[in-house]
């Protein structure tokens, strides 16, 4: 037991070193700036949490911790950082259990597809699959390859989706980049969900290609048809 708390007072004054696991997240690639905050911010509370406790069971033990700075100054600095990675953490937590409580329902216009965020928006492409029988797995800023949902059909058949929730059109070089994510993937189909519009040059590149876009207009009617199949299925 000895030995283990000298282990931990050693440990503990390094606990300024955790902020690098925020920052190896800020310097992934793939993912907005938005995401990649977030992650690190979720990575550093989790490293805080286990520090944390460090220096609980050094003062359990009745012991004080070893430190380059004053007590106070110390345990402030580190009580501050847990309590705003903390919060962080914990209000977008809060935020993608309300997004995955979207229903379909709740998006009868563009305007309402609009409002959502993004990750709401991938849970409603999701929930769209879902209900024609396909397995889906929502990634979001899980995925370094732009993947937001991914689909497998009963063939075994593995789809790719992206979810684009803009006001402007998407251009060619956007489909280009879905053709390559599905080769990537090695996935048999590729979609692109938009709230937006599709320039004919983006139209035309995909013919001939597994690739399906839906803009809003598109997207709007797929959803209202699928309300419609589910309360007849219902009756």
């Amino acid at each position: 037991m000895e030995a283990l708390l000298a282990i931990f007072s050693i440990l503990y004054i390094f606990w300024p070193l955790i902020l690098l696991f925020g920052f190896r997240e800020l310097l992934r690639k793939g993912h907005q700036l938005s995401e990649r905050i977030w992650l690190g911010m979720r990575q550093v509370f989790i490293a805080w949490i286990v520090w944390a406790l460090f220096l609980i069971f050094i003062y359990w033990r009745g012991e004080r911790p070893i430190l380059f700075l004053s007590e106070w100054i110390d345990h402030l600095l580190f009580l501050l950082l847990g309590i705003v990675t903390g919060g962080v953490t914990v209000v977008r937590m809060l935020a993608g259990w309300r997004d995955r409580q979207v229903k379909l329902s709740d998006a009868q216009t563009l305007d309402d597809l609009l409002s959502l965020t993004p990750e709401a928006f991938e849970v409603l492409v999701a929930e769209l699959f879902s209900c024609y029988g396909y397995q889906t797995e929502t990634l979001g800023g899980s995925s370094d390859h732009g993947v937001d949902v991914l689909v497998f059909n009963d063939q075994g058949e593995k789809w790719v989706v992206q979810c684009k929730r803009y006001n402007h059109s998407v251009g060619e070089p956007v489909v280009r980049d879905l053709y390559g994510t599905m080769l990537h993937e090695e996935a048999q189909r590729a979609y692109l969900f938009s709230t937006g519009s599709f320039t004919r040059q983006a139209r035309k590149w995909i013919e001939g290609k597994p690739i399906v876009l839906y803009d809003g207009e598109a997207l709007i009617r797929l959803i209202r048809r699928t309300n419609k199949m589910r309360k007849h299925l219902s009756k």
